[in-house]
């Protein structure tokens, strides 16, 4: 068994009953901490505990600390919690979804463009889909944010009016918030349209979109709006990057859903 000093403070008296080789690690030489007779040893020599946490293993730390991390990422992600998950299992065909659902699975497997548009009237399943897109990066190992466009336009206005030490909501400014997004590996925008149209808006919706084509993130967006809508609404600078249709900037990849609401 590998000597305590070579492992841990050299505090352990030669008289004491000696600890058990089958609760030290092999790789980082520290204990299990939860072995039950390494556990009663150590108590019996330091009932504070300290000591027993000294030696856990370092593996296992790390392992705690992988497990955090990726429920901390899984917690950013945003995506919704009530009822049951969305995923591409349980989404339910329905006559004009199938090149909505092709196109879905392939930009979740990391294939084609970069960026996805789902076009098409409330209810037919375009949430849903965005949802198992942001899932189904989140099981590959991806950072994912998944947001309403209301819901990430407010996070921006909230910048301007709420601090706290200086700050404002944990972020230096508006810049810094959407530097947040725009490091995502996987964004995700839904219901573009849903929200009261102004200068400042289309100007932070604009310069999202520019900014993930100019550094190659993947984004998949969803609107109930057609290309002249859109454009009437935002203006054509927006409509342009969202409704890309040259053959030769093959960058955007634009569904339009012709199904039926799942709810009628």
């Amino acid at each position: 068994m590998q000597q305590l000093k070579t492992s841990l403070p050299y505090w352990v008296g030669t008289a004491q009953e000696p600890l058990p080789n089958d609760s030290q690690c092999n790789i980082c030489g520290y204990f299990d901490i939860e072995h039950p007779d390494f556990r009663r040893i150590m108590l019996s020599r330091d009932s504070t505990g300290r000591q027993l946490l000294m030696a856990r293993c370092k593996c296992s730390q790390q392992e705690d600390q992988l497990q955090r991390n990726d429920q901390f990422r899984r917690d950013q992600a945003g995506l919704p919690r009530a009822g049951e998950p969305r995923t591409f299992e349980s989404f339910l065909p329905l006559p004009g979804t199938s090149e909505m659902v092709s196109a879905a699975l392939q930009f979740a497997s990391r294939q084609g463009p970069r960026m996805l548009v789902l076009v098409g009237r409330t209810g037919t399943g375009k949430s849903h889909l965005l949802e198992a897109i942001g899932r189904r990066a989140l099981s590959q190992g991806h950072s994912t944010r998944y947001d309403l466009t209301p819901t990430f336009l407010d996070r921006l206005r909230h910048t301007y009016d709420s601090h706290v030490d200086g700050r404002a909501d944990g972020y230096q400014d508006v810049y810094d918030l959407l530097e947040w997004y725009n490091t995502r590996d996987t964004l995700i925008i839904d219901d573009i349209g849903m929200e009261q149209t102004t200068p400042w808006v289309r100007e932070k919706l604009c310069n999202l979109i520019q900014e993930r084509h100019n550094r190659g993130g993947w984004l998949a967006l969803a609107t109930n709006l057609s290309r002249s809508a859109m454009a009437e609404r935002f203006g054509d600078r927006i409509a342009s990057r969202i409704f890309a249709e040259n053959p030769q900037l093959p960058e955007v990849e634009v569904v339009v859903n012709a199904a039926e609401d799942y709810r009628a």
